[in-house]
């Protein structure tokens, strides 16, 4: 059986329970560009003092070198000495990157905390499931975008070494602090270009990773039926309990009528139970009211316990329309209720 086409966008409940099990939209090219875009900053910001740091270091250690007494114990000496200088260098390169990296991913992905991903899956290691990921499409765009990737890097970095090789071939021998600047202007020029491409190839990465994801989560018109029906309750369950309830009212209601003053009919489709006692109730209240066959069931019930049955069809009707159970009738009704229950009384008499 085939499967059904999925064309309805994915609703809110969909996305969530997407997110718990650890399915979100990110791009790890935005994320690498991100890096690159703001380690390029941080090169230009401390090349100069970093260059002369590290020109002076080489100039040292490099006369060093030809001394009689070069050791591996004198070169460890000398590699702790120059840590301090090495990790002023690096550290605010690896802070910026780090602290980087930790904004892009929350930026993508937000606050997210699930263990859903670690949990055992079969699939994985399902060599059928590996093979129908190793040529799905999406394997295949982003081995096509990679070797893309490499080939257009792969053209920039010949270009920047054919501009600055020779340059950077003639200072080698020359004073640290001289070459120094040098290869600094390769590597800014290097780093601007690369992270222009990768900059163009994230947008198209962030495009196509979106498009994938949203097609990922789009469902099918019966599943959006079943999530409804399963978020607000199967209708023909809530149809029997909405009846059961209906019933169980209507059972409350009956059991109120024997105890009724007087019930008012029309004579046929309409009746309702007032319930009236001058010392605990100022007014009479109605108990009980129906039409057709809950009005039979109730004039049955007060005939059966003694209860009086007056007609009077537009009291009947109006009282049926216009006063809830447990209210009290309308002032505008006083008079004529009145009447009706002095002459039930002096009936009873």
């Amino acid at each position: 059986m085939a499967e059904p086409e999925k064309t309805e966008e994915a609703t809110p409940k969909r996305r969530q329970d997407a997110r718990n099990k650890g399915q979100v939209l990110r791009s790890n090219d935005v994320g690498i560009a991100a890096t690159l875009a703001v380690a390029l900053v941080l090169f230009r910001l401390n090349w100069a003092s970093a260059s002369e740091a590290l020109g002076q270091m080489m100039e040292r250690r490099l006369g060093q070198l030809k001394g009689p007494d070069m050791t591996a114990e004198y070169l460890g000496t000398l590699l702790l000495e120059d840590g301090g200088t090495l990790l002023a260098v690096a550290a605010p390169f690896a802070l910026g990157l780090l602290v980087t990296g930790l904004i892009v991913q929350r930026a993508m992905v937000g606050q997210l905390l699930t263990t859903e991903p670690l949990r055992p899956d079969l699939k994985r290691i399902d060599p059928i499931s590996g093979l129908k990921r190793l040529f799905s499409g999406r394997a295949v765009m982003e081995l096509v975008k990679n070797l893309a990737k490499m080939a257009v890097l792969g053209t920039v970095a010949w270009q920047v070494v054919r501009q600055y090789g020779p340059g950077l071939v003639v200072a080698l021998g020359s004073d640290p602090r001289i070459f120094a600047p040098r290869i600094g202007e390769a590597l800014w020029t290097l780093g601007i270009r690369i992270v222009m491409v990768l900059a163009a190839f994230a947008a198209f990465d962030w495009w196509w990773q979106k498009r994938t994801y949203e097609k990922s989560l789009k469902m099918s018109k019966q599943e959006v039926k079943d999530e409804n029906r399963n978020s607000e309750g199967d209708p023909l369950v809530k149809g029997e309990i909405r009846k059961r309830m209906r019933q169980a009212a209507r059972r409350r209601m009956m059991q109120q009528v024997p105890l009724a003053s007087v019930v008012v009919t029309n004579p046929t489709h309409f009746a309702v139970a007032l319930r009236y006692h001058p010392v605990d109730m100022p007014v009479p209240i109605v108990v009980a009211k129906g039409t057709d066959e809950i009005a039979r069931r109730i004039k049955e019930l007060a005939r059966l316990h003694g209860v009086p049955v007056v007609e009077n069809p537009p009291l009947a009707r109006q009282m049926v329309r216009q006063v809830d159970l447990g209210e009290s009738i309308p002032a505008e009704l006083y008079q004529v209720v009145a009447e009706i229950l002095v002459s039930v009384q002096r009936a009873g008499v």
